[in-house]
């Protein structure tokens, strides 16, 4: 008599869920949303190609899906350092030094998550994309990433540069080349592994990129100060 080999069990609605959208991750940032095949994401998350509109109602539905994983991701990441600030800034005024002290801070906690997060180079792919040719997914990206990481970086500039009125249009604008000196790490990583002939960023080398935006921050902070009619000095 025969051994029957017994049905391959389903996957639990979670565990098909949490497929999708992993595979989306892979899909989506390797060949984009119009690129990208349902058939080819159930295929890569090996589950039912029928699950897809049952779970999302389609591919704009788990597109959405995987936006809101990335966002809600790199939160994690970040919201327990903005709470902090944010209580911070609610308790008391900070002086100009603990501004910087807690700008710094911020500024570190990102550098560790883009720079040094396996996950990183996944989500990047997709916010680069929705970057160069946005879509309306992207206002999920600018309001629950970079509006408040723009926004409490500008925050404590404005109180180290003095301004009562808070962040004005220049403040916002040197708040955003503060950021993007981070971001460049993550999306024009190809060239700075050549350029320097690395494998990829190591936990040594992400220690090095953290130090490294520190001291251009407090340089860039300082030379401000120095300007001839600086109102901040």
């Amino acid at each position: 008599m025969h051994a029957t080999t017994p049905a391959k069990a389903a996957p639990a609605a979670g565990t098909t869920r949490r497929r999708l959208i992993e595979a989306g991750l892979d899909v989506f940032g390797e060949w984009g949303y119009a690129g990208a095949t349902t058939r080819m994401i159930a295929d890569r998350g090996e589950v039912n190609l029928a699950a897809i509109p049952y779970h999302f109602g389609g591919k704009e539905g788990l597109y959405g899906a995987v936006i809101d994983h990335i966002v809600a991701t790199v939160r994690q990441q970040l919201d327990p350092v903005l709470a902090e600030i944010e209580a911070h800034l609610a308790r008391t005024p900070p002086a100009p030094d603990e501004a910087r002290q807690l700008l710094e801070k911020f500024l570190g906690r990102l550098v560790y998550f883009v720079v040094g997060s396996p996950q990183a180079p996944r989500f990047s792919r997709i916010i680069l994309r929705e970057q160069m040719s946005p879509s309306s997914a992207y206002d999920r990206i600018y309001a629950g990433l970079m509006q408040p990481i723009l926004t409490m970086t500008a925050t404590l500039l404005a109180v180290i540069m003095g301004s009562a009125a808070g962040p004005d249009r220049e403040i916002r604008l040197r708040a955003f080349v503060l950021i993007g000196q981070i971001m460049a790490f993550r999306f024009a990583r190809e060239t700075l592994v050549r350029h320097l002939g690395l494998e990829g960023y190591s936990a040594a080398e992400t220690a090095e990129i953290h130090r490294l935006v520190l001291e251009q921050t407090r340089a860039a902070l300082f030379g401000l100060q120095q300007l001839p009619d600086s109102p901040y000095s």
